[in-house]
Formats: structure tokens, sequence, C-alpha cells
């Protein structure tokens, strides 16, 4: 049987990377690389930030002796336009967005990932969970 566009795979990468903080710059990396491979460059900056938050709190809050991996999906919308950028790992506690004071250095990830998407926010999975942040082009643009 033929394969339609509406049956395709919308996955532009997907890829698992070990939980150690060397693996944030690598899924940084392999984004903008598929990003720029399908033709999708205008994604690419804020998929980077949000794909380096999204990993680096995983990381850090739910694969802490680095003995888990991360689970970095790209997936295409086509109708209206859209990249979502998906971060799976093994813990099924959701991600807090926090309001950090001026002097901390720290708890300003989410903050980033919600300037930066039309939308975001996670689901239990078989294990854990997956964060997804949804990138859509502008209006008119």
């Amino acid at each position: 049987m033929t394969r339609t566009a509406v049956e395709l795979d919308p996955r532009l990468i997907a890829f698992v990377l070990p939980s150690i903080p060397e693996s944030v710059r690598i899924a940084r990396f392999h984004i903008r690389a598929a990003l720029g491979f399908h033709l999708l460059g205008e994604y690419a900056d804020d998929a980077e930030a949000i794909t380096s938050e999204l990993v680096t709190n995983s990381i850090q809050h739910a694969c802490r002796d680095g003995t888990e991996t991360v689970g970095v999906t790209l997936v295409r919308v086509r109708n209206p336009e859209a990249v979502t950028v998906i971060v799976m790992d093994s813990s099924p506690e959701g991600p807090v967005k926090r309001e950090p004071s001026d002097r901390s250095e720290r708890g300003r990830g989410l903050l980033i990932v919600d300037e930066l998407s039309v939308h975001w926010g996670w689901n239990l999975e078989d294990g854990g969970k997956a964060v997804y942040a949804i990138l859509a082009k502008e209006a008119g643009a």
C-alpha cells in the first residue's frame, strides 16, 4: 500500500543521549543540524535554546547519577507550520516553572522555554515523562 503525505513520519530526528552534562551540547548540535537539513533553519536558534534548557533540566532533576538516558525528538507539523522539541526522561515528576530572584543564577530554564515557544507542557510516558515545546511561524511572516 502506498503511503500518503498524512501518513509520513513527522519526526525530523530522534536520538538518545547519556544523562551527562556534555549531552546538552550534543543535543543542540543535532537539533540545529536536523533543522538545517530539512530547510527549517528559521527555527534553529529558538529550538537550540529550548533543547538546551529541557535537556539540562532533565539531566539535573531526573537523571542525577548519569546512569539514565535522555531522549530527544524533533517533530514537524505542517498545518499550521511548526516544529516540536520533545525531551524524555525516566522521572514521572513534571517540570516546575519558578520565579527566581534577580540574584539567582538558576531556575530560569522554563521561563526561557515559555518565552520562546507558543506552547509547552508535559505528559506522563511509560516509565517517565516527555516535556515538549512547540515553535510556530508567526502569522504573516
